[in-house]
């Protein structure tokens, strides 16, 4: 059995939806396929290597097992993955993963869970593995779609593409996430200003997008992208990247987790092909209205 999952992407509202601040994001057209089928013992074929249960080449995967015996007491599968999900690129393929495996065991087993069970089951390993999180990923991955989070509230963005830059630095979102976690500990006022103010960003930026009013789109980007900064998500090699961008007249930030991984980013047509020359690793992506499903 075959089943994917897409990528996501933070248009707005980075680590301060972990503390329970607004955010804008949205489900892309890249996806995650895992191929299930029963075996005596357990397999997992990935672009990272071939393993059996193994905790750290493949955590989210392995835990997505653990989690998904509670319910079904297997013995073994054979798990094969493909994605089109650039991996610790900040384009949520930990979370693809895990919602096309745990829908791909569910479908080859029978266990007939709904995908709200499956969402929930994904939450758990999100925790299981990062020990922290806000539920995004695999909440987008489930369920596709362009939202506004935490209220879950649905958000129409159109036909609207992404410029992406993969900057080519692997970036983990455990390690981002317990850094950000780690500076609130010891500046928690400052920190949690930060916070406010990002989710007020994202507060901002909603009606700038159903509006389509792509000057202040813009503007939120830059000041989105400083409000990370100040936490230690950037990098130098990052920002260089978004100011060649912005000398092209592209307004560009971070997306996902930070330390590196991709930079989403949004201008003229003309600036858009231009930076795609620039930047061999450049392409560009779409809003995805379906979430997790069998294939074929």
């Amino acid at each position: 059995m075959i089943a994917s999952a897409p990528g996501k992407l933070f248009l707005f509202g980075e680590h301060a939806v972990v503390y329970k601040k607004k955010a804008i994001v949205t489900a892309i057209n890249l996806r995650c396929f895992a191929k299930v089928s029963k075996r005596d013992e357990f397999r997992i074929s990935s672009p990272l290597g071939v393993t059996g249960l193994d905790f750290n080449i493949h955590p989210y995967i392995s835990h997505a097992i653990l989690r998904f015996r509670e319910v079904r007491d297997i013995r073994g599968a054979d798990i094969e993955i493909k994605s089109q999900i650039p991996p610790a690129s900040g384009l949520g393929s930990s979370s693809a993963v895990t919602v096309a495996v745990l829908k791909a065991l569910d479908a080859e087993f029978e266990a007939a869970l709904t995908n709200e069970e499956i969402y929930e089951m994904a939450r758990m390993v999100e925790l299981d593995v990062q020990g922290i999180g806000s539920g995004t990923d695999p909440f987008l991955s489930t369920y596709g779609g362009s939202w506004i989070i935490p209220d879950r509230s649905p958000l129409n963005l159109g036909k609207i593409h992404f410029l992406i830059i993969d900057s080519g630095i692997k970036s983990y979102t455990k390690e981002m996430v317990n850094g950000v976690a780690s500076l609130r500990e010891r500046y928690p006022e400052v920190i949690d200003a930060v916070m406010d103010a990002i989710g007020k960003v994202s507060e901002s930026a909603i009606p700038a997008l159903e509006n389509r009013d792509y000057d202040k789109i813009f503007d939120l980007f830059r000041i989105n992208q400083c409000l990370l900064k100040a936490i230690g998500v950037s990098r130098r090699e990052i920002d260089e990247m978004i100011a060649k961008l912005e000398e092209l007249g592209i307004s560009a930030k971070i997306t996902g987790a930070g330390g590196g991984g991709c930079i989403i980013g949004l201008g003229e047509k003309d600036a858009l092909t231009k930076a795609t020359e620039i930047f061999g690793n450049a392409f560009f992506v779409k809003p995805e209205k379906e979430g997790v499903r069998i294939e074929g």
